[in-house]
């Protein structure tokens, strides 16, 4: 297939939640054509880009979309309470229609198919504790298996603007803004990764900058207990931060009637041993790193105190 002639490079972005559309950006930003395919005929929150609607578990769909594109970025990722039903086809479709629009791939990926969390690398066998997590480790099976070279980025788990499902999300926030208590699990004390959606962003794009191939971490925050992340929010914010522990049974209950709550008490046993990722690997390759807890805090307390606090001034 012959690629488009560009300013640069073409690429595909699948995706448009809280990681696609700031890959597309930084994509955009160096002068690159970017397409977004995505559910919805709606466009996504990034700029500059061709927005496709598609249903990525239909590999010739994927393909087309992808038609002229060096690179595919997978960035999909749907409700925990899919994943049983969804993950793999989408795993496959993305897989087979990037192969088939000769593209290359790059993964966004998670860590819930290790068990022991005390220092994850590469080189880490895959020992799922959940379902969730073993849907991960066939997913992983999947790509590395396929027609097409193959880069998987994993992140910790998310912080930062613009990541409403995040544990420093909409929640979060819109209970901080209204002086409530906000719900906590599991032990507070222990360390725990976390991924700064901007470097998860910066990583994906140098993983697709050149042919790589196989697992990489990506950059990650240095762990530090989610306790001490609480103080650093209240002293950007200016403001208390109080916290109501929620045991697991309780998410197990509620689970009942949300099947999201139901799916997260699976995976509080990350939030109860050390949780600490090495991203050694990737700053040797690609010369850079996380950004500094500071400015990282700093950026997410701002776009919070706009975004909640804003919507509670008015």
């Amino acid at each position: 297939m012959t690629k488009m002639s560009l300013m640069n490079q073409a690429h595909l972005v699948l995706g448009a939640g809280q990681i696609g559309p700031l890959v597309a950006e930084r994509l955009v930003a160096r002068g690159d054509r970017v397409r977004i395919g995505r559910r919805t005929a709606a466009p996504s929150r990034a700029h500059g880009v061709d927005n496709v609607s598609l249903d990525v578990r239909d590999a010739d769909a994927v393909a087309r979309a992808a038609e002229g594109a060096e690179v595919v970025y997978h960035c999909v990722n749907p409700l925990y309470h899919q994943w049983p039903e969804m993950l793999l086809p989408i795993t496959r479709g993305i897989a087979d229609g990037a192969a088939k629009a000769g593209a290359r791939l790059v993964v966004l990926d998670n860590l819930y198919m290790y068990g022991d969390l005390s220092h994850v690398t590469e080189d880490q066998p895959m020992d799922p504790r959940s379902k969730k997590g073993a849907l991960r480790a066939e997913a992983a099976d999947v790509l590395l298996a396929a027609k097409v070279p193959v880069a998987i980025g994993r992140a910790a788990d998310f912080i930062g603007p613009r990541a409403p499902q995040s544990f420093f999300g909409d929640r979060f926030f819109e209970r901080v803004f209204a002086n409530r208590a906000v719900e906590v699990f599991g032990d507070l004390d222990q360390i725990h990764a976390y991924s700064y959606v901007e470097d998860v962003a910066a990583g994906l794009v140098a993983l697709g900058s050149r042919e790589t191939r196989g697992v990489w971490m990506l950059p990650v925050q240095p762990a530090e207990s989610t306790r001490a992340l609480l103080a650093r929010f209240e002293r950007a914010l200016g403001r208390p931060v109080r916290t109501r522990h929620v045991p697991t049974w309780v998410l197990r209950g509620v689970g009942l009637f949300q099947p999201f709550m139901r799916e997260l008490a699976e995976m509080v046993y990350q939030w109860e041993q050390p949780y600490f990722v090495d991203d050694a690997k990737f700053r040797a390759a690609f010369g850079f790193g996380a950004t500094p807890w500071e400015e990282s805090i700093a950026a997410t307390a701002a776009w919070a105190t706009a975004t909640y606090g804003a919507a509670r001034a008015a």
